[in-house]
């Protein structure tokens, strides 16, 4: 089929349309059905992508709609003219999906909102705005539903981003049913050319076959013995036979069981020891191990409560950002981001976060529950100290990353500090990326199979550690910029070295004067409920006092020979008083030009020096508070 110039987005056919409709954000074509000619070809210069097009066969019209929610109207008999049907004003989302009645009557269109358009193609108008429940927002895909029960005569099915499905009773607006399944998200609905039955299909490939009168709630008094039979041979096709449901039944028994003996015969200690000799954990079993390591819940229904809160403002426009070509991965990374941020509002201004647990929503992509509770316990345990200064990066861990360096490899520091090269320069990114920069895919998941299953304080040995093995290539950059732009691109670092390294690393922590003990111990997510984000930034005010308290411990020490003699010499005289003040700030000019002085002779010293004194000072008062 030639005739776009662009890539087709979607085709759009009706049961006795004599055409076919293809179209991408510029253009529209029309193809005769089933010879395949084209008919027509419309394009659209405007800057407004079109959404939707399709042929109303009833009257021989192509309607087009576009993301302001306007429609555009061709009566086949007069191609050159367009019927023009404003959105309502006020309205400030984008649309995203439209439908089209089974009659050709009506159209629907909706977006981000939890609001509904209604235009009628008869009369070439907006007739209302449905106001939907908080649940039905983001609209991914709407579907007419048939009029098979007297009672709704207007039912919506409608597909929202996070895979949930609603049936809306569009005369009231209220919520019918929900069809949702706690392993995978719905990809996409469609109804039979009969009417009678609605294909739901899983991200995962898998279809479901739904009778749509399944959906509507029965009157006794109304139902009669055929429909009766035919309803029971329906949901023997969706469900299928009893016979079946028992043998499936069974089978998941067995799985459950077999299940439980594989956890039994392989507890963490079992597998530490498996990943310490053949270094990696085996590709086929990882997901189940990480689980098993982490502890997750697979509480259902805390998640589905964060789920039901919808898209969070803070990630509406991520697709604009992120541009990713699988619909499916971005709804699950939306949905994931979604539910941290509604667990935790200041998440919602940490701007690496997407970046953060992209790599494990590809893991675990098509299981949105396992998305939110494997991202959240790594946050809790591993990223605990990242937030102390927010918005500054976490200086306390990237103390401890430099202090590592510092007595491993000092002559390496010392040329990062000559390129004026901080620890947020070059590990900050590890950190925040989780290493998805500097390794492979595959790489990557055998440097997680050890940082899950170490303490976390392993986590910035590993930094440490790549630092160390990148030094040949760190001590050939003459500027800041090279050494940031290694840090950014992916090593030929090969990832059983830097985790050797980081063994040996996290082995010497105590001769490094850095306790373990400042970062917690591991702590899994309950099983009953969400645990709270206590690990935001510390309290300004306390940051006031202890600067404070600095200033004026470095004012006492800079005036107190010239305070005294102040006191001997005190009189009332303006110009004598100002002399004072002078000299007092000459006095400790002086003071504080010579510190800067042996400071800059012996910047690395002084700098371990006040790592070594101060990490264990936070770690008492971490466990003192304890």
């Amino acid at each position: 089929m030639e005739g776009h110039t662009l890539p087709v987005e979607r085709i759009q056919s009706g049961l006795r349309s004599p055409l076919v409709v293809t179209h991408n954000d510029r253009e529209v074509l029309l193809w005769s059905w089933p010879s395949v000619v084209l008919t027509s070809k419309m394009r659209h210069d405007d800057r407004l992508k079109v959404i939707w097009a399709g042929h109303v066969w009833q009257r021989d019209e192509l309607v087009v709609s576009f993301i302001s929610g306007s429609i555009l109207i061709w009566p086949s008999h007069k191609r050159n003219t367009q019927v023009h049907i404003e959105a309502p004003k006020g309205l400030d989302f984008d649309f995203k999906a439209f439908a089209l009645s089974r009659g050709g009557e009506w159209l629907v269109g909706g977006g981000k909102s939890h609001l509904l358009v209604t235009y009628s193609l008869v009369s070439r108008s907006v007739t209302q705005v449905v106001q939907l429940p908080t649940s039905c927002s983001d609209i991914f895909q709407p579907v007419f539903l048939p009029p098979v029960h007297p009672n709704y005569s207007q039912v919506l099915a409608l597909l929202n981003s996070t895979g949930m499905l609603n049936i809306i009773d569009f005369a009231t607006a209220t919520k019918l049913k929900t069809i949702r399944s706690q392993r995978f998200n719905i990809d996409c609905v469609n109804v039979s050319d009969d009417g009678n039955f609605l294909a739901v299909t899983f991200v995962n490939s898998t279809t479901k076959i739904y009778p749509v009168r399944a959906f509507f709630p029965e009157d006794p008094k109304n139902i009669l013995i055929s429909q009766i039979e035919k309803e029971e041979i329906a949901f023997r096709i969706v469900e299928k036979r009893e016979k079946v449901e028992r043998e499936e039944e069974i089978r998941r028994r067995e799985r459950r069981e077999k299940s439980q003996e594989l956890q039994e015969l392989l507890d963490k200690n079992k597998w530490y020891k498996i990943l310490q000799e053949f270094k990696a954990y085996p590709e086929k079993y990882r997901t189940l191990i990480w689980l098993s390591v982490l502890e997750v819940p697979r509480n259902y229904s805390v998640f589905s409560s964060l789920l039901d809160k919808g898209t969070h403002t803070a990630f509406e426009g991520l697709q604009e950002v992120l541009e990713l070509p699988d619909g499916a991965l971005f709804r699950a990374l939306q949905g994931t981001l979604s539910c941290l941020t509604h667990w935790a509002p200041f998440l919602a201004s940490v701007d690496y976060l997407p970046e953060f647990v992209f790599p494990f929503i590809k893991m675990f992509h098509s299981n949105p529950l396992l998305c939110f509770e494997v991202t959240l316990t790594i946050i809790m345990n591993w990223c605990c100290l990242w937030f102390e200064f927010w918005p500054e990066p976490g200086i306390t861990v990237l103390n401890v990353i430099e202090q590592i360096i510092s007595v491993a490899d000092p002559s390496l520091l010392t040329h990062l500090i000559k390129l004026k090269v901080t620890a947020e320069d070059y590990a900050w990114s590890l950190l925040t990326s989780a290493f998805s920069k500097v390794l492979s895919s595959s790489d990557w998941l055998v440097l997680w199979d050890h940082i899950l299953s170490n303490h976390p304080s392993f986590l910035p040995c590993v930094a440490a550690a790549f630092t160390i093995k990148s030094r040949q290539t760190i001590l050939t950059c003459s500027d800041s910029s090279e050494i940031k732009m290694y840090y950014y691109q992916e090593s030929w670092i090969t990832v059983r070295s830097v985790l050797d390294k980081a063994y040996v690393l996290h082995s010497r922590l105590s001769e490094m004067h850095l306790p373990k003990n400042i970062f917690e111990a591991f702590t899994p997510m309950p099983r009953d409920g969400l645990p709270l984000f206590n690990i935001g930034p510390r309290d300004t005010r306390d940051e006031e006092i202890e600067n404070m308290e600095r200033n004026v411990c470095k004012l006492h020490l800079c005036t107190k020979s010239p305070g005294r003699s102040v006191a001997r010499n005190s009189v009332p005289d303006t110009v004598h008083r100002k002399q004072q003040e002078e000299m007092v700030y000459f006095v400790g000019q002086n003071e504080l030009q010579k510190q800067e002085d042996e400071c800059l002779e012996s910047i690395l010293s002084l700098r371990k020096r006040h790592l070594a004194s101060t990490l264990p000072e936070n770690s008492n008062c971490n466990d003192s508070s304890a």
